[in-house]
């Protein structure tokens, strides 16, 4: 009913087209911000991975500490 009802109304066609086409470019920058965190967690690991393997004999029975 809502496409028949797009059809007729020239408005809310418009207005589902540009959200068919904003869905597209949604894939597209979630592909790339997906990249982006990977660089920056690959980055953070390798800048400051040894300094939380460093940690462990700070903590009790040498457990692996949680920096969250």
């Amino acid at each position: 009913r809502v496409f028949k009802l797009a059809k007729s109304w020239p408005t809310l066609n418009l207005l589902i087209s540009i959200m068919g086409k904003t869905i597209g470019a949604l894939g597209n920058f979630t592909f790339v911000l997906g990249i982006i965190i990977f660089i920056f967690a690959v980055m953070g690991m390798q800048l400051s991975g040894k300094n939380y393997e460093e940690s462990k004999h700070k903590f009790k029975d040498n457990m692996v500490p949680r920096w969250n």
